[in-house]
């Protein structure tokens, strides 16, 4: 690997996403040698350049090969894992041996039972059975999940019409178990078995209600939840309507629906076209028998084309000579041009524009493929403009701040993530002489807003508040605050900032005052309302230090000596470093929401099983260090913190194996 190259590699390596996703290796044929997921692409992408002592002989070889890297993210391990398999399948890449077959394929089925069952299987016949899928092995922990939160059976018993009374159902086999069992009596199964008709019913709506979110129906699941909870609760049935409410929290924490999954019907391609940072790129999702096999993403040279014509020049290079033509084509927005229209409907291509899942999806994952690769282009864009303490020292003095003689120029950048007024938090970038310094990146966790509210502009406010009353004890403020917004987020910014001012004064902080965390949660508490004057405060301690907005619209820059917002001008290094600034603390922020969203999902996994109490679920975590690890503790040591009844109520949640 030449010089140049491991430089080049080094470039992709630095910014490589913490997220689950697929990686593949390209030969300097652009020839792709190897695929496969990865759950931390960052980590799992870095350990071949790291711990080149630990790799196979073979892999060692194809290091040495590597000319470049490309990765396609996704929201989950499991996405990434089934990606992967369609990958291969469609790739055959050299270095990839074990996954060429489909052996680490699933699917899941709700059998042709008087009383169904949903089972995991890795064949389909035609035996009257309804599929999903296929899906990767792991779905066995769905299978769990779903059976537990739509209370179906988990049982073999079998089960036949009686000869004799054809409209009775009888039981023909018990499989070893009592009728009914445990799961009756801890509410995770209505008893059909015991043959009762509200019973058998009540089982029936469950399986439909399963069906329904395996193809994708599960709007309508939730809407038929939140009725049913509401009725539980207009009869004073609080009981029963918390249980429907916990029902309807478990399954929002398991509808992280795959998106590379057969829930479309043909062949479909899904064409994205995205501008940003005065460029245009294009995307193609290859969709083929219901399986993504490809993700193909471009920058558009400067040409000729513009508007719609640049997404109808790269579709008719795509289809004019070749037989892998879709059935569907997926588009953000229909096409004015007639001539092109026809030329799909000769093509017998149906032209289609998705406003709803499951195809919806489809062009949102394509869409945020693009939309990651107009951003890993424009860093690299930055990287070539090298833009370095200079530009830095220009855009201080174009917004009138001051510039310090040498050394460092210190940038922060913050950014507000949520879901839904849910796990709020802020991010902090910082960016020093032009590149980003990740070691010196902060997230905070929003503190002053109950769950559900949604205060962007109170957000800024407090983390502005803790991040100056940090300063003050730090001595180690910024040479410039970006906050990504426009006036109003800059305005609620400089409230924050006076009263971290204020609270430092009236409580005299400094160094040796309070730790880190007792000063964070001592802060955010403090109401500082009162005794300032009409929000102002004298500052003739601290100064106001130098702080900025930048709004994404037109990329306006407000600052607070000016009604009136700068305009730097576009494609300019001074914006771009202000640009950077703002898209890495988006990503940041929301990375900080997404993990905050995962592990407060595995959490209320182990907290809703029963019989798991508080010290049983510490010991458990402390030992394995998260949920996902506990089916890696032997039997030996998970018997020494859990009974045998705890043991098996992991294992039928699908925790341990």
């Amino acid at each position: 690997m030449s010089s140049k190259n491991k430089e080049h590699i080094q470039k992709i390596l630095d910014t490589l996403p913490k997220t689950p996703g697929v990686y593949q290796m390209r030969d300097k044929e652009w020839g792709v040698m190897y695929v496969w997921k990865a759950k931390n692409l960052k980590n799992r992408v870095g350990s071949y350049f790291v711990k080149t002592n630990e790799l196979s002989v073979a892999k060692k070889q194809m290091v040495g090969k590597i000319e470049d890297i490309e990765i396609i993210t996704c929201s989950t391990e499991v996405e990434a894992l089934v990606l992967e398999t369609n990958l291969i399948k469609h790739l055959t890449p050299k270095y990839n041996i074990l996954m060429k077959d489909d052996k680490n394929l699933a699917y899941l089925k709700i059998t042709n039972s008087p009383i169904p069952e949903l089972i995991k299987t890795r064949q389909k016949f035609r035996d009257g059975g309804i599929y999903f899928g296929p899906y990767v092995s792991a779905v066995e922990q769905s299978v769990r999940a779903l059976r537990r939160i739509f209370r179906i059976r988990n049982c073999r018993v079998k089960f036949e019409k009686n000869r004799q009374k054809t409209d009775e159902l009888m039981i023909t086999d018990k499989a070893g178990k009592t009728i009914p069992c445990m799961d009756y009596y801890i509410g995770i199964c209505p008893a059909p078995c015991l043959l009762h008709s509200d019973k058998i019913g009540q089982h029936s709506e469950n399986i439909e209600r399963v069906k329904l979110f395996l193809s994708g129906e599960g709007g309508s699941v939730f809407l038929d939840l939140e009725n049913q909870m509401k009725d539980h609760a207009s009869k004073y049935e609080f009981e029963k309507a918390q249980e429907v409410k916990e029902t309807i929290e478990a399954l929002r924490g398991l509808y992280e629906r795959q998106k590379v999954r057969d829930i479309v019907d043909g062949d479909i391609d899904i064409c994205i076209q995205y501008e940003k940072y005065e460029k245009t790129y294009i995307a193609l999702t290859q969709v083929r028998s219901g399986q993504i096999i490809g993700v193909f993403r471009h920058e558009v040279r400067i040409g000729i084309d513009e508007g719609e014509d640049i997404m109808i020049a790269f579709l008719m290079r795509q289809y004019i000579d070749t037989e892998d033509l879709p059935d569907i084509l997926l588009t953000m927005n229909i096409f004015s041009d007639s001539s092109f229209s026809t030329f799909l409907n000769d093509k017998k291509i149906q032209h289609e524009i998705p406003k709803i899942w499951p195809k919806k999806d489809l062009l949102d994952f394509t869409l945020n493929q693009l939309r990651e690769y107009a951003y890993k282009k424009e860093l690299a864009t930055l990287e070539n403009k090298t833009l370095t303490r200079e530009y830095m020292v220009n855009v201080l003095e174009r917004i009138s701040y001051p510039v310090p003689p040498k050394w460092e120029i210190i940038f922060e950048c913050y950014d507000i993530s949520h879901t839904d007024g849910h796990f709020t938090y802020a991010s902090r970038v910082v960016i020093v002489n032009g590149k980003p310094d990740p070691k010196r990146y902060k997230k905070y966790k929003i503190k002053t807003l109950e769950d559900g509210m949604i205060d962007d502009f109170a957000s800024h406010r407090e983390v502005m508040m803790r991040r100056t009353i940090e300063w003050i004890i730090e001595n180690n403020f910024p040479h410039l605050i970006i906050i990504d917004g426009g006036k109003w987020q800059l305005s609620s910014a400089l409230a924050g900032i006076k009263e971290g001012i204020y609270v430092s004064k009236k409580n005299s902080i400094d160094s040796s005052s309070r730790t880190e965390q007792s000063r964070v949660e001592w802060s955010v508490e403090i109401q500082v309302s009162d005794n300032m004057e009409n929000g102002l405060l004298h500052t003739s301690q601290w100064q106001m230090p130098p702080i900025c907005s930048i709004a994404k619209r037109e990329e306006e820059i407000f600052v607070p000596s000016s009604k009136d917002p700068i305009m730097l001008e576009k494609g300019s290094g001074e914006l771009m470093v202000l640009q950077k600034a703002r898209d890495e603390s988006h990503r940041f922020s929301i990375t900080a929401n997404r993990s905050a969203r995962t592990k407060a999902m595995k959490k209320n996994i182990l907290e809703e099983l029963p019989g798991i109490g508080p010290v049983t679920r510490k010991k458990l975590l402390k030992l394995a260090g998260s949920v996902d690890g506990i089916k890696d503790i032997s039997t030996e040591e998970l018997s020494k913190i859990c009974n045998v009844a705890q043991i098996e109520t992991l294992r039928d949640h699908g925790i341990v194996g």
